[in-house]
């Protein structure tokens, strides 16, 4: 029977004060299919006024949606899945990869950013710490030994790897570790496969907290710590902060966007794992067809019941027997014969015709039904057709929106994988380098130790990362639009720089000036020529030094 509390939320969603019997509950409170129908055709009835009472559960009409599911999420079978599709789907691994590589590329690279006014001192008297910063971390960056706790990899190697992996199994553990030597963090990656749930008695947690797929957390909710499986089946606990030092230790870096209560992240082929699957059987079929029509000729085939000639099995050939099974356990064998190229079969019995199959080896309909399929997942990852299946026949204005459209994908990435995996080492290592005195920021170490300073600390740690650019199709046009909005104010210098060629103006301004004093010293003895001699005759005499050294080069090459 319906208890009273689902009676009147039942009747006041319907319109109705009272609910027709027989409608029952299940024990948790949940209607069966058997409740809906019942109440479904409750609600269509119509009343004397002419209304009708309707329950919208959006379907345009019964049953017109489908069943509707309440779902958990299998993360165990999915990472399992999505595995195996990248390492034997190579539209998976194409799809994997060619993220990767436009994503990350050779790494992403920080542009310290500190907010002068917040920290109290001069505009621009930063510029320097900024340079120091980055090319202290851009050396931390690029040596394994110093970076990586298996001193394997570069930091944007880790890069990759952390995407990679996030995106084939849904997310990622990272964890610092203190190099006891430089005093500065260390990086280690840890698959999602191990941050499990542990089994037994012997593994306890704190009163209030609960694991849920490996990640442990307080009675407030807030992630405390993630269980990893050893090799050995034991678990071990890693705590997401230090006790005493409240720095970060470890964290999960998820592959694709993740719901509100989602505790785990799923990998970015979840959605299209079946039709990744599928679309390679018709691959691998079409395939398969073509060679095996190619290498069957011709048959014979007879109208009559007559002595065959065996047209195909007469002058020069090697005649083979091949058995097949039928299925029941029974076998049967036929001649199959290898003709010499140039040979003419003759004497075709009365009621015999050769049927040639050169013809039948390819599914025409294939490579539209591929396109459609690969449109789709890129659809669904908002990554252009183009970009996704390396195509660029389109026009140049359809080339451009494509790769715009791009841009402020990678830009987003840019910036999720930045905040999520980048910025918390840069931060660790910036603390690390101010505590060991080889960096000096005034302020930063009292500003981490006193949460109220949190403004402080922020303006200190402030950075940006930025990956490759994508190149305009046409950089005269990107050039002078460019320029456009310089005049009228409507950009920088420094993003034009950043989002043109993906450099930083302050440091091009600076080599600039060195290589234009280098090429001024270059062009001393030609202006000291001109105005001694006059520019037509020096213009005269380097022409004909030119042909001098042509003539030479010409004669050596004729010797």
């Amino acid at each position: 029977m319906v208890n009273d509390k689902l009676r009147l939320k039942i009747a006041q969603a319907t319109g109705g004060s009272s609910i027709p019997e027989p409608v029952s509950v299940a024990i948790d409170g949940n209607l069966d299919a058997l409740d809906i129908h019942n109440l479904k055709a409750y609600a269509g009835q119509t009343s004397s006024s002419g209304f009708e009472n309707s329950m919208y559960d959006g379907a345009k009409f019964f049953g017109g949606f489908g069943t509707t599911q309440l779902q958990t999420v299998d993360y165990w079978t999915l990472r399992a899945r999505s595995s195996q599709l990248f390492n034997e789907n190579l539209y998976a691994r194409g799809l994997i990869r060619r993220l990767v590589t436009n994503e990350i590329n050779t790494g992403l690279t920080p542009e310290s950013s500190p907010d002068e006014a917040i920290i109290g001192v001069k505009e621009d008297s930063l510029t320097d710490w900024t340079e120091t910063v980055e090319s202290r971390f851009g050396i931390w960056h690029k040596s394994p030994k110093l970076c990586d706790w298996k001193q394997v990899s570069t930091f944007g190697e880790l890069q990759r790897k952390v995407r990679l992996e996030a995106l084939v199994n849904g997310d990622v553990l990272v964890v610092l570790r203190q190099n006891s030597a430089t005093k500065l963090p260390m990086v280690q990656l840890i698959n999602g496969n191990k941050v499990q749930t542990p089994f037994g008695d012997k593994y306890t947690i704190r009163k209030g907290h609960e694991i849920k797929h490996g990640v442990e957390f307080n009675a407030l909710g807030r992630v405390v710590g993630y269980w990893i499986r050893q090799d050995d089946s034991s678990y071990k606990r890693m705590p997401a902060f230090g006790e005493k030092s409240g720095r970060k230790i470890s964290w999960l870096v998820f592959g694709t966007d993740k719901r509100l209560d989602d505790v785990r992240g799923q990998p970015i082929l979840a959605l299209v794992l079946q039709s990744l699957k599928e679309v390679d059987r018709y691959r691998d079929s079409t395939q398969r067809k073509a060679v095996i029509n190619s290498l069957i000729a011709f048959s014979v085939e007879k109208s009559t019941d007559k002595m065959g000639t065996l047209p195909g099995q007469g002058g020069a050939v090697r005649k083979d027997q091949a058995t097949v099974s039928d299925g029941d356990g029974s076998a049967r064998s036929f001649n199959v014969s290898s003709m010499l190229p140039g040979v003419t079969i003759d004497e075709m019995q009365t009621g015999e015709k050769l049927n040639m199959h050169g013809g039948q080896g390819t599914d025409e309909s294939f490579a539209a039904f591929e396109e459609a399929i690969i449109v789709a997942v890129a659809w669904a990852n908002e990554v252009p057709p183009e970009i996704l299946r390396l195509a660029f026949s389109n026009n140049y204005s359809a080339s451009q929106a494509a790769i715009n459209e791009f841009k402020i994908y990678l830009n987003r990435v840019w910036s999720d994988f930045g905040e999520t995996f980048c910025t918390p080492i840069y931060i660790e290592w910036l603390i690390s380098e101010t505590l060991i005195g080889d960096i000096i920021a005034d302020g930063l170490l009292t500003a981490w130790r006193t949460p109220s300073q949190y403004v402080i600390f922020g303006a200190w740690t402030s950075v940006e990362w930025y990956g490759s650019i994508k190149p305009s199709t046409d950089m005269v046009k990107q050039a002078k639009g460019s320029q456009l909005l310089l005049d009228m104010c409507l950009t920088t210098h420094a993003r034009e720089a950043r989002g043109a060629t993906g450099t930083k103006f302050s440091k091009n301004v600076k080599r600039l000036a060195i290589e234009n004093k280098l090429k001024a010293e270059a062009l001393r003895p030609m202006l000291e020529l001109e105005k001694e001699f006059g520019t037509d005759e020096t213009n005269n005499a380097v022409q004909a030094l030119n042909e001098a050294t042509d003539n030479v080069v010409a004669l050596v090459e004729d010797n």
